[in-house]
């Protein structure tokens, strides 16, 4: 009976990590400014939210989540001002540079968010779309209005959910404590995948509910199966490999199914 309830408790607990999770969007929008922004604000805008991104000539940058800023040249003195306001504004900027020369500088000086458009390819939007993901804090956000940005954000979403469950299982071991850890880790990213089709709304809680027990259950196979691995392998390797294991096939399955119609 103990048992029983222990595990009610931590399927409530998943579930309620769930709904954290699908929370309204926090992002601000993105801007776009420089050369051809307008271009690239409405190949970045495909299917999304109003609003979600805008072209500003004006490079305006208050209440922004990223500023993506298009060049032609060698950083100028204009463009570096630019990137010291976004700066003080706490808003990260991607810069593209067009039709780059081996004798320009490379402006990684002035942010690490920095890729080429070489002439005649347009803009590499998967490429700019990789640079926004790792310059904003709500990139999930982003994602759930962005629809350019989904597949981007989701093998995101996988490859640091897959280093973070290598960790629990490795600094974790055969520990009990770890087991529900690594099934909340692997609930929350099942969330944070379908909310960037979807969205979350009360009717997908059931299904959602359904991954959470999905994921307390893989967890004692886990353990099994890290049991039965430690015997070929050093323990920490063997709990890290099946832990990321366990995580990834889970991941990719609810990117291949969608757990359910929408």
């Amino acid at each position: 009976m103990i048992g029983a309830r222990a595990q009610l408790f931590e399927v409530r607990r998943l579930v309620q990590a769930i709904q954290e999770e699908t929370e309204p969007a926090r992002a601000g929008r993105i801007v776009v400014s420089g050369m051809l922004c307008e271009q690239l604000a409405r190949e970045l805008a495909a299917g999304a939210e109003p609003g979600a991104v805008v072209a500003d000539a004006t490079s305006r940058v208050q209440g922004a989540e990223v500023l993506v800023h298009v060049m032609a040249g060698e950083p100028s003195t204009a463009d570096e001002a630019l990137v010291r306001a976004a700066d003080r504004a706490g808003v990260p900027v991607v810069l593209v540079q067009l039709w780059p020369q081996e004798r320009w500088t490379p402006p990684f000086v002035l942010t690490p968010f920095v890729l080429e458009c070489r002439a005649g390819e347009g803009f590499p939007i998967d490429e700019i779309g990789r640079r926004i993901a790792d310059a904003s804090e709500h990139w999930t956000d982003l994602a759930r209005r962005i629809p350019v940005l989904h597949d981007v954000v989701s093998d995101k979403l996988v490859g640091t959910s897959v280093i973070r469950a290598a960790l629990i299982g490795a600094l974790g071991g055969r520990k009990r404590a770890s087991r529900p850890v690594l099934a909340l880790e692997q609930v929350r990213t099942v969330a944070r995948l379908r909310s960037l089709r979807a969205g979350a709304t009360p009717q997908e809680l059931p299904a959602l509910a359904g991954a959470a027990t999905a994921a307390l259950a893989l967890s004692y196979l886990l353990r099994e199966a890290a049991r039965r691995a430690g015997g070929t392998l050093p323990g920490p390797l063997a709990n890290a490999a099946v832990a990321a294991g366990t995580t990834w096939a889970l991941a990719e399955a609810v990117r291949r199914l969608k757990l359910a119609p929408v």
